[in-house]
């Protein structure tokens, strides 16, 4: 009788091999699982940059939505060496010429004495400070700090209006005072009260008051003609001379006058810049939300968002926004086409730059209005798009609730794998439970067999019978 055979252990059943391919089998539903988690995170990835997309477009239209982007003014000057301009929205528009006869200074003042070393001693009292017409600050010299090193540090603490810095000129050391505000207003003057009951010193302190001080450069106003009107300040920087224009001085004396010629005018360059910037927005946008939602006809294949209600809800709301319009408007414009900018046949939108240019020169024309006007029912076109992008990209939007019901269902995926993990173990428990017993069943059954074997081998005439 032939005994059971096979490779393996005890009845020479293949038993891990066998448990192996019968999990293999039972584990289809878990890799279906992986499979739909993996669509899922996907979506969660591709909603993540369509957002960011959306998100830098709402920035641009915001920029959009503000009155300052369409009302900035510029100042150019002929020769920047002699000053420089910049304009804010209250200047007005216009051309002037500038002849800059004096810069303003700060006022410094030097001592008068030899002083061998910082280490010199002066006599106590009180040092008192102005600057221009301003309330004195007095400083207290005594025993504590009354060496020139100890005076300079006394007046830096206590901020006067001046610093002090000792300078040595190769022969002895000198005490400047220099003044923190330029022009007339900037003045020094410093008196000093001695102190009666002051100790003997190597200098004395009245040595320090202005009568004793050597001016080192004067504190001159700024001056200045403008269109031929006499300009006097105390700083090189001008805010109040011509409405909205800050000047900044920086060459002209009376001898040789820096002049110059300061053009005021509409920043139109910025407003265009800001238009351009966004209709590149626009056009990420568009072509993410294409990319992400196309169908590959040729090889059959769908995108990662392909008929998702989500990205055709926010298609439609985007080509609705730019296809909308105002009514009167000043200079009779109502829609981005009425200033160069049109949708193509793909979606994304174009300038017409010489267009935009000149509508946005022309001061008939609110091109302002036509972005920004917050009127109900006739809201400008930033306006719109910033509220309908919020709705989109903001807190709660419509990305978010989609992408919270994606990450929903991942979680419950992540459940039901938990489950069916737990019930696989139990399975390959069981089938383990069952192989191992029909193992041992036919290892019994085989050495049944084998000895079955022998003994009829064993019974008389057995041998004849071969």
């Amino acid at each position: 009788m032939a005994g059971i055979s096979a490779s393996g252990l005890g009845s020479g059943l293949d038993v891990n091999s066998i448990i192996s391919q019968l999990m293999a089998l039972e584990q289809q539903p878990l890799k279906a699982l992986a499979t739909k988690e993996a669509g899922f995170q996907a979506k969660i990835s591709s909603f993540g940059m369509l957002k960011g997309a959306l998100a830098s477009l709402q920035t641009a239209a915001k920029t959009l939505t503000t009155v300052g982007t369409f009302t900035g003014m510029s100042a150019s000057v002929s020769d920047s060496t002699v000053l420089t301009a910049s304009a804010g929205s209250t200047a007005a528009a216009g051309n002037y010429n500038l002849s800059v006869t004096q810069l303003a200074k700060f006022h410094a003042l030097r001592s008068n004495t030899d002083y061998a070393a910082t280490t010199d001693t002066f006599t106590t009292g009180t040092l008192s400070i102005s600057i221009g017409s301003g309330t004195p600050k007095d400083i207290t010299i005594d025993a504590t700090n009354n060496t020139l090193a100890g005076i300079r540090q006394a007046i830096n603490d206590a901020d006067a209006g001046v610093t002090a810095a000792i300078i040595n000129d190769g022969t002895t050391n000198r005490l400047v005072l220099t003044s923190t505000t330029s022009g007339s207003a900037g003045a020094i003057t410093v008196a000093v009260t001695p102190d009666p009951l002051s100790p003997p010193a190597t200098h004395a302190l009245s040595g320090l008051a202005s009568a004793s001080l050597v001016p080192t450069q004067t504190a001159d106003d700024a001056k200045l003609t403008i269109n031929g009107i006499e300009i006097t300040r105390s700083s090189n920087t001008i805010t109040d001379a011509i409405e909205g224009v800050t000047l900044s001085l920086a060459k002209g004396t009376l001898a040789t006058p820096g002049t110059t010629t300061l053009s005021v005018a509409k920043n139109t360059g910025a407003t265009a810049a800001a238009i351009g910037a966004f209709v590149k927005a626009y056009n990420d946008a568009v072509t993410q939300l294409k990319n992400s939602s196309a169908y590959d006809a040729t090889n059959k294949k769908a995108s990662t968002l392909t008929g998702d209600s989500t990205v055709r809800s926010i298609q439609s709301q985007l080509n609705g926004l730019v296809q909308s319009s105002l009514t009167g408007i000043a200079g009779g414009i109502g829609r981005l086409s009425d200033i160069g900018v049109t949708v193509q046949a793909n979606g994304t939108l174009a300038v017409d730059n010489t267009k935009l240019n000149a509508a946005l020169a022309d001061r008939e024309k609110d091109v302002g209005a036509l972005f920004t006007q917050t009127t109900t029912g006739n809201i400008g076109i930033a306006v719109r798009f910033n509220a309908a992008l919020e709705a989109m990209v903001g807190t709660g939007g419509l990305i978010s609730s989609r992408t919270d019901g994606i990450s929903a269902s991942v979680k419950d995926l992540g459940k039901r794998r938990e489950a069916l993990t737990m019930r696989l173990a139990n399975i390959e428990k069981r089938y383990r439970t069952q192989f191992t017993a029909l193992d041992s069943l036919i290892s019994g059954m085989n050495k049944t067999s084998q000895f079955l074997t022998q003994q009829l081998a064993n019974l008389p005439g057995a041998s004849s019978n071969r």
